[in-house]
């Protein structure tokens, strides 16, 4: 068996035509803030791509980037975006240094700007079912579930990480739409064995090529979040080459999920705007 390549670009393209309509029917200009942290390349050149992303659907799109040591002046800027009538989504790109109060600088970012889903209130809310908006890693599978027209009650799914940003949301929604979820973190024993009984398996461990054909059953769905880039070389956390022999369908990367949570984003923005 040779896989189904999910192409998130394509899928991604639709979505932004949908939103490009919606932003132009408002009316009026959306603008959308992002901070960055750090000088690390990779997180620089997803905010840019965002700012790409926004701008092509008629969105205003402003970045302000801190270094690790400046963690009072991230913080006031935040406060005047926030504080700003004409910002409309806020997000910050994560992770931060570690030695920053990353959720006391999150939660400064009010609900009805916070794009990601990203400050404790926000994500609170989520858990509880009461929130506009979902994480973009969230709305990011549910593109692909509907491109590919997959039902998922009752179907059995490994959710190979726990994290903050996607394995955590992602297996909440997922039992909520009626999904058996078996959550594998690093103190799961035999998680391979557990990964291979599953009819989905979705990884977001940043560990790149963890997940290795031993982990998958014949014909299963395969979701890829990890994006990691050795040289030229781009990998997700599951090993492309052993995987597409086995899997029925799977995410590249690149050009699988990322596109489809920048897209998400984007979504969100919109949504939170008409919402109020």
């Amino acid at each position: 068996m040779t896989a189904e390549i999910v192409d998130g670009k394509a899928i991604a393209d639709v979505v932004m035509t949908g939103l490009a309509e919606q932003l132009s029917a408002l009316g009026e200009p959306l603008r959308l803030a992002a901070l960055c942290v750090g000088d690390d390349v990779g997180l620089r050149s997803f905010v840019k791509l965002k700012q790409k992303a926004a701008q092509s659907i008629g969105a205003e799109f402003s970045s302000y980037f801190f270094d690790a040591n400046d963690e009072d002046g991230a913080r006031q800027t935040l406060q005047y975006l926030v504080g700003d009538e004409g910002v409309h989504g806020i997000f910050v790109e994560l992770p931060l240094p570690v030695s920053w109060n990353s959720a006391a600088l999150l939660s400064l970012i009010p609900a009805q700007k916070d794009v990601d889903v990203l400050s404790p209130h926000t994500q609170n809310m989520f858990y509880e079912n009461h929130c506009a908006v979902v994480p973009s890693s969230v709305l990011a599978l549910k593109y692909v579930l509907h491109a590919h027209e997959i039902a998922i009650r009752d179907m059995r799914i490994a959710m190979v990480g726990a994290g903050e940003l996607v394995g955590k949301p992602v297996a909440h929604w997922l039992a909520q739409q009626g999904a058996r979820v078996d959550i594998i973190d690093i103190n799961t024993p035999h998680p391979s064995e557990i990964s291979r009984q599953a009819e989905m398996v979705i990884a977001a461990t940043g560990t790149p090529g963890l997940v290795t054909d031993e982990w998958i059953r014949e014909g299963a769905i395969v979701i890829d979040y990890g994006f990691a880039k050795k040289g030229t070389a781009y990998f997700g956390d599951v090993d492309f080459a052993s995987a597409h022999k086995k899997a029925g369908l799977l995410t590249p990367v690149p050009g699988g999920m990322g596109p489809l949570v920048v897209s998400a984003v984007l979504e969100n923005l919109i949504v939170l705007v008409t919402h109020i």
